[in-house]
């Protein structure tokens, strides 16, 4: 295995907090012993801060597989002899039927803080093979994504994870815990897959219509719902739910997500 030159990582911070690491690991592993069967996907291991814990607790007959974009980090990984699969380069360039041959996996990443959200929206979106997550965010994003009812940072994204995920914020993780340190909050978030999605989306326009009626709510978050819907299919639907016209999206509970669904899904599906 190759050396790494650190001087090369432009851009990038190193876990080094042994508190917060052995958070992740104990998490990561926990999921695996309610999983029997998965393997473990880990993105982006860097120089090891997370891999080398989780490699020496990993039973023997749990699959691994690591995914890498850096080249130098890839150099430096290479000949791992637990690696599985070594998945190379933009870990969202990979096709979703890559990473479904994996089997079912449970994953565990300390996220670029780039590409964090399109990278968690990728996961979410394979909810057939992926079971459980165990992912670090820059804490802005991990608070959109385990946000509950009437809370700031409630959104389109909290909604499209949370209807098929149970997410819970693991831990706080400060600059300090990073060598070098960056300038934002970091958060670790816990995503589980619900035994049944709250509002069951089965097929290709039910998933469209869901993630339009998502845009439409919050696309002026200040303005109260039936301002968001007027002149769409779901201004009907909003009459017809029952549901309060003059809240605003990030106030409904999901009780009142799942009336205003069953409302208006076929006109939204069929226009």
């Amino acid at each position: 295995m190759r050396t790494f030159d650190k001087q090369k990582a432009f851009g990038q911070h190193f876990l080094k907090d042994e508190v917060i690491i052995n958070n992740i690991v104990d998490a990561g592993l926990g999921a695996l012993a309610r999983r029997p069967g998965h393997s473990l996907l880990e993105i982006g291991p860097g120089k090891g801060a997370i891999t080398r814990p989780l490699l020496s607790r990993l039973p023997l007959e749990t699959p691994f597989h690591l995914a890498e974009r850096d080249r130098d980090l890839i150099d430096y990984w290479t000949g791992e002899s637990r690696v599985c699969t070594f998945l190379k380069g933009d870990f969202l360039d990979q096709a979703d039927e890559v990473l479904r041959s994996l089997g079912k996996l449970v994953v565990v990443s300390n996220l670029p803080y780039s590409a964090g959200t399109a990278i968690v929206v990728k996961l979410a979106s394979l909810s057939d093979c992926v079971s459980e997550m165990v992912l670090m965010f820059q804490a802005e994003v991990a608070k959109r994504i385990y946000s509950g009812p009437s809370t700031p940072d409630r959104g389109s994204l909290s909604l499209f994870i949370q209807n098929e995920w149970e997410t819970e914020r693991l831990c706080v993780v400060p600059p300090a815990s990073f060598q070098p340190p960056p300038r934002v909050m970091s958060e670790v978030v816990t995503l589980r897959k619900r035994p049944q999605a709250l509002i069951p989306l089965g097929s290709a326009l039910e998933h469209k219509a869901w993630n339009d009626l998502l845009r439409l709510a919050f696309r002026h978050r200040r303005k109260m719902i039936k301002g968001n819907f007027a002149g769409t299919v779901w201004q009907r639907a909003l009459e017809e739910s029952g549901v309060d016209p003059a809240k605003r999206a990030e106030g409904l509970e999901w009780s009142e997500w799942i009336l205003l669904w069953n409302s208006g899904k076929e006109n939204a599906c069929n226009q």
